[in-house]
């Protein structure tokens, strides 16, 4: 065959496509996981700190200040269990067809890990902004910002705690599908 191309047709091969409800939970996962993301670096840009300034001797002396660790942990928790809610709500209603207790424990599962990829995110851009800052190099009469860490702990349930309980109430609130004659049943 000179001058043309041989073009070969391949077989397709039967696929199956992922059913509607694996999309969605895997949406769900990364829309979650994004948006956790997200205001996980906001919520690390915009914690507070100590305000520190270095003296004649070499001594840290600290402003005085509101407690900033409980700022911390305040904001992270109610910041992660109202996204909770809210993304627990956008599942519910933007996928009806995956609805039921399976779906309650995937949304509370990916709050979870959304509500840890939140922590670190914030960590992380927290420590970039405001570094610790070596003191031997630091020369007298200097000021900084001290961040101090925090833990997660029990405010790691607020998110799927929240979660949990926006989609179990949307269930209890919404009215019976078209075409059945039975509520939406949980369990």
């Amino acid at each position: 065959m000179t001058g043309a191309t041989a073009t070969a047709t391949y077989p397709r091969k039967n696929r199956r496509r992922p059913s509607r409800g694996i999309g969605s939970t895997a949406g769900f996962l990364a829309l979650s996981l994004s948006v956790y993301a997200v205001v996980g670096v906001l919520w690390g840009l915009l914690r507070p700190g100590y305000e520190a300034t270095v003296d004649d001797a070499g001594a840290v002396s600290l402003v005085p200040a509101f407690n900033v660790e409980f700022t911390a942990f305040i904001t992270f928790v109610v910041a992660t269990g109202l996204l909770g809610a809210l993304l627990a709500l956008v599942m519910f209603v933007s996928s009806p067809h995956t609805r039921g207790s399976l779906m309650l424990l995937w949304v509370t599962v990916c709050t979870f890990f959304g509500a840890v990829v939140f922590f670190s995110a914030g960590n992380v851009v927290t420590h970039l902004i405001h570094p610790v800052p070596d003191l031997e190099n630091v020369e007298p009469g200097s000021s900084m910002t001290l961040v101090p860490g925090i833990t997660a702990g029990i405010g790691l349930a607020a998110a799927p705690f929240m979660a949990s309980l926006a989609y179990w109430c949307a269930v209890l609130v919404s009215p019976p599908e078209t075409g059945t004659d039975q509520s939406p049943a949980m369990f």
